[in-house]
């Protein structure tokens, strides 16, 4: 087996974030050493629940930590649900976070690991910047962090400049973007082109999966894709790790609009910058192996 991949995941569940979720933990190719709530789609409380309870049914041990809520908290119930995962709601569990704050389990995973750390992010960059601005020599420490967030083009889909996890908290990817560390980002475009029929996600599920697979699919943005879709942005961070071939990496300069249209992001091609933007090179490629990837141990 290849060396896996060790992830750091910070996370706002959300349906598109459980699951990129299910595909990471799901995956041989990573060592996920921790999950970190933060505040996005719901409310922090609500994250921070449905973050733990989806590391543990599918990650096992891996320590989950709380975070910090954004500057923003938005009400995205009507999309997410009222929990955050549709209509499904979690059961009674035994299940326990990790006491420490996500900043300071993050630090600690850092300056543990013999090797540096990739940082995949699903929601605000709230955590992940409080991190680089009590610890800026950290960054040292971090390979890579791919992130969902952002437009390429100044349009968004909060507002119509904005992409949701940048419009949370701006001034937080404006950290992470003048930290220097290396960010690969999947844009919000992304999440329009690679979209995975419902039907076929329940098709693929065994049999103990399809019920709350259903419950949380229904009315899962029927409104903004499409009736029997799942827009797939947040696994477009994931999936840019497990098969780069299927990607174009293209370096880019990234801004961020800290005034007038909070939020609004441009990601620039230029050959010299630190970050790079993701292009799906192979849109029928992408969804099987999302597919695949999100159900690797169930029966058709």
């Amino acid at each position: 087996m290849e060396k896996q991949i060790p992830l750091i995941i910070d996370t706002d569940p959300g349906v598109d974030d459980m699951l990129a979720l299910r595909i990471a933990l799901c995956s041989d190719a990573f060592d996920v050493r921790l999950v970190c709530s933060v505040a996005g789609n719901v409310s922090l409380d609500l994250t921070t629940a449905n973050a733990l309870y989806l590391t543990k049914i599918w990650g096992g041990d891996i320590p989950v930590c709380r975070g910090t809520a954004s500057p923003l908290n938005i009400d995205s119930s009507d999309v997410h649900g009222a929990g955050g995962l549709g209509k499904f709601r979690l059961p009674s569990h035994s299940f326990a976070l990790d006491p420490r704050a996500a900043t300071e389990a993050m630090f600690e995973a850092l300056t543990a690991s013999d090797e540096k750390l990739t940082f995949v992010t699903l929601g605000p960059l709230t955590n992940v910047a409080k991190l680089l601005r009590e610890h800026p020599e950290i960054s040292a420490c971090i390979e890579r962090i791919y992130a969902m967030i952002a437009s390429k083009d100044g349009t968004g889909n909060i507002t119509p400049f904005a992409e949701f996890n940048a419009y949370c908290d701006p001034a937080a990817l404006d950290t992470v973007i003048r930290s220097g560390v290396e960010i690969v980002f999947a844009p919000m475009h992304l999440g329009h082109e690679a979209k995975l029929p419902m039907a076929a996600i329940l098709s693929h599920a065994a049999a103990s999966e399809r019920q709350r697979l259903q419950e949380v699919f229904n009315g899962y943005y029927d409104d903004a894709v499409g009736a029997g879709y799942i827009a797939m942005y947040d696994a477009n961070a994931v999936e840019a790790l497990l098969h780069p071939e299927l990607y174009d990496f293209v370096r880019c300069v990234a801004e961020v609009n800290l005034s007038d249209r909070p939020g609004q992001t441009f990601l620039r091609d230029d050959p010299s910058g630190h970050c790079y933007r993701l292009e799906i090179k192979d849109r029928r490629a992408l969804i099987e192996a999302m597919l695949s990837d999100l159900l690797p141990d169930s029966a058709s």
